[in-house]
């Protein structure tokens, strides 16, 4: 029987070079983020026959309204790369709608008739306002994550449900006041801090206990944070090569390939568990494990495989506002079907180091 688990190491190196060149990426090229997070102007334009690029710049550099430093990305560029006939355009924000009419005005009588595909302005303040809860979002989420699957996987003889409830309780409480009723900024992080500081202390308390419920949990996540490090890895390459930007639904389709991630991962643990409940006693816990990895990795694959499947025919033949929406979930899927298999549960067992879960 091949072993996933006597492989581990093979399994996290090959991981560590993908977080690794993530990161790397990410500190190099940086996150293309979109006006959702930075604030600004986008404008997608049609024009009945092609334009070059660098005229296209030109006016919008010299219109009276002072956009800044604009960016004119082509769409649909003829083979030298220097002419288009759709453009995506960024620049400052504009506040009125007689900024917007007079910039159509400028463009139609300076180039030529057009059609305006869309037109999205999201102002400074609440661009960062996005960033920082999209922050807490993906934090939260991971906090809840751990909680759930603590309170799922505990031994109900050694371990109560009540405090998972409790300690649930109370976060989430903190959490949906700070976010829903508290409208100062700072205070917003204050809780936040508190909530991380409290659910650290939960977590260190209960690992020192020995309670090997959480145990399941932390591994998950991460094996998620490998996930969303890697999809901003690519998302970081593809920004910088190919103008792909990071907006809100960018965020949303990190918090899916969470889920979809986690989902996987429950299955290969639930499969451990109820596998050791009949643990031979000169049966190993590796063996054990790869035994449990077997019994849900066609599954597993078999899942994806059909997620993907759906996954690409949006992506080419889906609407363009989706495109890169899809585009994420796409590589979050390959990746979370990765990581539930080759580095969650490796994990699990490298912990563990040989002694029975209890």
């Amino acid at each position: 029987m091949f072993s996933f688990i006597r492989l581990s190491k093979a399994w996290f190196t090959l991981s560590g070079i993908a977080v690794l060149g993530s990161i790397i990426a990410i500190l190099l090229f940086g996150l293309n983020l979109g006006i959702d997070f930075t604030g600004g102007s986008l404008m997608e334009v049609k024009f009945d026959q092609t334009i070059e690029v660098s005229k296209i710049s030109e006016i919008m550099k010299s219109s009276e309204l002072d956009l800044g430093e604009p960016v004119v990305t082509p769409i649909n560029q003829e083979a030298d790369r220097a002419a288009a006939d759709t453009f995506l355009i960024r620049f400052r924000y504009l506040e009125t709608d007689a900024e917007q009419e007079q910039l159509k005005s400028e463009i139609s009588k300076n180039i030529g008739s057009f059609t305006l595909e869309r037109f999205t302005a999201t102002g400074p303040t609440l661009g960062k306002s996005l960033q920082v809860r999209a922050i807490r979002a993906i934090a939260y989420a991971s906090i809840a994550i751990v909680i759930y699957l603590g309170a799922t996987f505990r031994n109900t003889r050694r371990d109560s449900l009540t405090k998972y409830i409790s300690i649930g309780g109370v976060l989430g409480f903190m959490t949906i006041i700070a976010e829903t009723m508290v409208s100062s900024e700072l205070v917003r992080w204050i809780v936040f801090l508190a909530i991380v500081a409290l659910f650290m202390i939960f977590l260190i308390y209960e690992i020192y206990r020995k309670i090997a419920s959480l145990k399941y949990g932390v591994c998950a996540i991460i094996a998620l944070v490998h996930d969303i490090t890697v999809t901003l890895g690519v998302f970081a390459i593809l920004g910088y090569f190919f103008g792909v930007e990071i907006n809100s639904l960018t965020v949303t389709a990190l918090l899916a390939i969470m889920g979809f991630s986690v989902n996987d991962t429950i299955v290969v643990f639930d499969r451990l568990r109820e596998n050791l409940k009949f643990q031979k006693a000169n049966e190993s816990l590796v063996n054990v494990a790869d035994r449990s990895l077997h019994q849900t990795v066609a599954r597993s694959v078999n899942t994806s495989v059909s997620t993907l499947i759906v996954l690409l025919v949006l992506f080419w033949l889906g609407a363009d506002s989706i495109h890169w929406f899809v585009g994420a979930l796409l590589v979050g899927t390959v990746v979370g079907t990765y990581s539930s298999i080759f580095t969650a549960t490796p994990i699990l067992i490298a912990w563990e180091s040989r002694r029975n879960i209890k």
